[in-house]
């Protein structure tokens, strides 16, 4: 989250206590992965703010763990959905 927020407001200081803390949910998928597995059907992808920001970049939608459900129910679906990052993150 501190490479959003970096990326969201570069004019601040982002300050990070231990640069050896991680984040399971942004190390569980990167974007090579997204694209190889959005590859042949183009699904609609909705990723969790805790992505990193190469995966936000990769998906339509970006969400917290409180507006999930809202986002994903006022997607007009024609198609599949990803939701990332998670283990069973295709969605029908």
């Amino acid at each position: 989250m501190a490479e959003s927020a970096a990326i969201f407001s570069p004019e601040k200081t982002v300050l990070i206590p231990d640069l050896k803390a991680g984040c399971s949910l942004a190390d569980s998928i990167d974007a090579e992965e997204l694209e190889n597995g959005n590859d042949d059907i183009q699904a609609v992808v909705v990723s969790y703010v805790n992505t990193t920001a190469e995966v936000k970049a990769e998906s339509d939608y970006c969400c917290t763990s409180s507006n999930a459900v809202r986002i994903v129910n006022a997607i007009q679906l024609i198609k599949k959905l990803f939701f990332v990052p998670d283990m069973f993150w295709e969605i029908m």
